[in-house]
């Protein structure tokens, strides 16, 4: 390019034009001149006029004809790939403008192999047309993932869906190719459906129990990659199918053993003598959605590639496999879901484009943010208790909920909003303690059997009483996952639920289980509601047609998901009368909107006020900033089966270059802690003070900030020159993104780059599973029980996302789960986490805060980290001088 002069540059863009370039896609692709014009829906002189105009202004051939034939000569070939891209790019452009003159949005086109088309394509292309103005979309079958993606190049589709089928855990590394970004949607496991005559361990079967069986093979099948994992070769028996239905019908007639996707067993009920098993070891079907990284940023889109993220395809009931996948659902229930609308206004509801962040680039800026940021302001205080009624109260809340039932929308703020209508049978208190709630009293028998008595005097808002059968049907709904995938997870380990007398209750478990009894709070999985209301609404409940009936101490009298829920006092509740009249949760998720709204004084309360612009919100006049500790966990975490990470010295070398102290200080504003666990203090609270919680939490193995070693390791590694990867942060939480940039410049000064990119939560939730692209990611998760357990069990059991297989650590966690002594429980679990520190899986960052703005005049009592998840308007007043 040192030859090139500038003008001459200039000279040869201003030839070149999007249609003439994709009139050589065409060419390329259709193989003559003719071909292409029907394509394209031309005539074949307008094509040619096209074309030799362009090679006029060029100088050059671009087109080599025969009578029958073209092709591309080496400079047309060039013009032809760069093309998808320049085209994806002014598609971008125009459909920005598009928007802002209210014209059509265009359409998203997915190119992708039959066999993903019945569980992913057909309902996330109704979703775009059903939740986007304007945009149509269109599908186009490949022979096979090379042929979806090569739809990508050439700029045939804008998505391509492919699938791949492997070992599950096995050690990996990611293929990444120039120009496309390649998005991790989820993994399914792979099953056998059989007629032979085998009797499976656990309900899993080893493929070489059958491999002397005919089989059913072929690109709708997962058997190639099975059989290539236990070496058999094809059988003359076997059969060749193209589609996983065909393959499963075959199955059923006993023509062989099929090996398909859960999903592909999907609302079959298979015949008697045929059945389905989960392999040993696991494989595991990934799917990908591939884009040119300039279409990605297109509206319509990226709203496209959020809904494939968000989308689940409908599972096989197997049991093998339903308890990790109930596990990954239930512990996802914790994560902050609410995601934020674009700054900027749109008249369709899509994301701003995603950021991708290098890390050179990012050095000078988070350096900069982390030394600008100011120390914490004093907490403020205020009045006494005036005793005075409260007619209204407006609540801000950083984002929209489509549900206000929390077993089918369970985001830590879906709990907030339910526990104003929703009581379990037991309470949280200020301390995590349990409280009566709609039992009034209960008891443990027995190492496994708990018994509620239900209080007589508890009423539903719709004026039916609360019955024992009410509350056998709530809990049944909420282990039964079509209904309650939010919450069935943590009823797992439930073997019963039976009414035992007019007003008992008695739940017998599978195996004892030290965190039930705080389950069965509206912290946990209990949000009792009437049986006879689901019934009439087929189990539609808490929606704007069929509004939440709870027992609580308030009522919904409308819920608009958009816009704002709002709650009426009730004279029926068993408890204290509260002091407030009515609620109104307003979904604000912009939050320089919620600021402004804040500053004329139309906010009473306001959740989760982001540290970024915490001191602004301590500024106003009309409002305090109350800060406390909200049992978050903020950690990196390497997933071990991916390369370079499967290296303890490439995890020790980025767990050196964390600098918990300056994010706390600097980016947090001191309102977090550097965490030494991943259990917080609090959760040590039931039998350690604060003092003793964080003496004892220290003392696991700690890998302290020294960039020094952190290139010793490196050094040390299968990679001692460095290496790329890609961290991914949730648009819901900025502070991890700026912590990531921050790490990204220490991990640039050893060697390695570390691309930063923030995504949508969908997409950021989708790869934390342990079948993703990424070998290192950020955890951040929200207990609302504090159960010292329950972020261990997540990081470091069955199925976690590090694909951590330390048998020792699982035992640890597995005898601390049946331990009822809270210390020795305490004790089991530091030393899984002690294990886990030593192999460097997973790095903690930070506890963190959350701020809630509350108006000056508006106080609550016991202001804790438990305050907001069982009926916390009941503490607020008004305050006095």
């Amino acid at each position: 390019m040192a030859n090139v002069d500038d003008t001459e540059i200039d000279a040869l863009t201003r030839s070149l034009d999007v249609h003439s370039m994709r009139i050589l896609v065409a060419i390329d692709h259709e193989g003559s001149i003719s071909a292409a014009a029907r394509a394209l829906g031309f005539s074949q002189p307008t094509i040619t006029q096209h074309v030799q105009r362009l090679e006029a202004r060029l100088g050059a051939t671009l087109v080599n004809r025969t009578s029958r034939s073209a092709r591309l000569t080496p400079i047309g070939a060039l013009l032809a790939r760069h093309a998808p891209r320049i085209d994806a790019t002014l598609t971008a452009a125009a459909t920005d403008l598009a928007q802002m003159l209210g014209r059509r949005a265009g359409t998203v086109r997915f190119a992708a192999p039959i066999g993903t088309v019945a569980h992913v394509v057909a309902p996330v292309m109704a979703r775009v047309v059903a939740e986007i103005d304007g945009v149509e979309t269109a599908y186009l079958e490949t022979l096979d993932a090379a042929d979806a993606i090569e739809h990508v190049f050439s700029g045939r589709a804008e998505i391509a869906l492919t699938t791949s089928d492997a070992p599950s855990g096995g050690r990996r590394s990611i293929p990444r190719r120039d120009g496309v970004r390649s998005q991790f949607l989820f993994a399914e496991e792979i099953v056998a459906v059989t007629s032979a005559n085998i009797e499976p361990e656990a309900g899993r079967i080893d493929p070489r129990d059958v491999a002397d069986q005919p089989w059913l093979v072929g690109i709708g099948t997962a058997s190639d990659a099975v059989a290539a994992s236990v070496e058999r070769a094809v059988h003359e028996r076997d059969t060749a199918v193209s589609r996983p239905d065909a393959a499963l019908e075959l199955a059923i007639h006993g023509v062989g053993t099929a090996f398909i996707a859960e999903s592909d067993l999907a609302g079959c009920t298979l015949p008697p003598g045929v059945r389905a098993f989960g392999l040993t070891p696991a494989f595991t079907r990934r799917t990908t959605a591939t884009t040119l990284i300039e279409a990605s940023s297109i509206p319509a889109v990226a709203t496209a590639l959020r809904f494939l993220a968000a989308h689940r395809p409908t599972p096989a009931e197997i049991e093998a496999i339903v308890e990790v996948r109930r596990r990954s659902a239930g512990h996802r229930s914790r994560f902050p879901i609410a995601a934020p609308i674009s700054e900027e206004s749109s008249a369709m509801p899509l994301p701003s484009p995603t950021r991708l962040v290098q890390a050179g680039a990012v050095a000078a800026a988070s350096a900069m943010l982390l030394a600008a940021c100011s120390s914490p302001a004093p907490q403020a205080s205020v009045g006494p208790d005036s005793g005075s009624e409260i007619d209204h109260i407006t609540v801000a809340m950083p984002g929209s909920l489509s549900s206000l039932y929390v077993g089918q929308e369970s985001g830590i703020l879906n709990y907030y909003i339910a526990a104003i209508a929703q009581e379990g049978l037991v309470s949280i208190d200020a301390q995590g303690a349990l409280q009566p709630g709609l039992a009034s009293s209960w008891e443990q028998t027995d190492d496994v059997t708990y018994v509620y008595e239900i209080r007589d005097d508890a009423v539903f808002h719709d004026g039916t009483p609360v019955t024992a059968d009410d509350v056998v049907y709530s809990l049944e709904m909420a282990r039964d996952e079509t209904a309650s995938p939010g919450l069935v997870y943590y009823l797992t380990n439930v073997d019963t639920i039976e009414k035992t007398g007019d007003s008992e209750v008695t739940i017998t478990l599978t195996e004892p289980d030290a965190a039930f009894a705080a389950n069965m709070s509206t912290g946990g999985a209990a949000f009792i509601t009437s049986q006879e209301n689901w019934e009439a609404n087929d189990g539609r409940i808490g929606t704007p047609d069929t509004l939440l009936v709870g027992s609580g101490p308030y009522k919904v009298t409308e819920f608009s998901p958009d816009s704002h829920v709002t709650f009426e006092r009730v004279d029926t509740w068993w408890g204290e009368t509260p002091k407030v009249e009515e609620i109104t949760v307003e979904f604000v998720p912009d939050e320089s909107t919620r600021l402004l709204a804040a500053q004329s004084g139309e906010v009473d309360v306001a959740f989760n006020v982001p540290l970024a612009q915490s001191a602004q919100w301590e500024g106003l006049d009309t409002m305090r900033v109350d800060y406390v500790n909200d049992l978050s966990y903020v950690g990196l975490y390497f997933n071990t089966s991916i390369a370079p990470f499967d290296d303890p010295k490439v995890r020790e070398a980025f767990a050196h270059a964390v600098d918990r102290d300056a994010y706390v200080e600097r980016l947090l504003r001191g309102h977090g802690e550097a965490a030494t666990a991943i259990m917080t203090p609090e959760s040590l609270g039931s039998v350690y003070d604060a003092d003793e919680a964080r003496e004892m939490l220290a003392s696991i193995p700690q890998w302290e900030y020294d960039l020094d070693a952190a290139q010793a390791a490196l050094d040390a590694s299968s990679v001692p020159d460095g290496f790329e990867a890609e961290l991914l942060t949730p648009n819901t939480g900025p502070q991890l993104g700026t912590a990531a940039q921050a790490l990204a410049q220490n991990l640039a000064e050893i060697g390695i780059t570390l691309n930063v990119r923030e995504v949508p939560i969908e997409e950021w939730l989708a790869s934390l599973d342990a079948s993703s692209d990424y070998g290192v990611n950020l955890m951040w998760y929200f207990s609302t029980l504090g159960d010292p357990a329950e972020v261990p069990s997540y990081l470091l059991g069955a199925g976690n996302p590090a694909a951590y297989d330390n048998p020792e650590a699982m035992d640890l966690l597995s005898r601390a789960g049946a331990e009822s002594d809270p210390s020795a429980r305490i004790d089991l679990i530091v030393e899984a986490e002690t294990l886990q520190a030593q192999d460097v899986v997973n790095v903690p960052l930070w506890w963190g805060q959350s701020a809630t703005a509350f108006a000056n005049d508006l106080g609550m009592n016991d202001y804790s980290s438990f305050a907001f998840i069982s009926s916390w308007p009941t503490q607020l007043y008004r305050a006095g001088q």
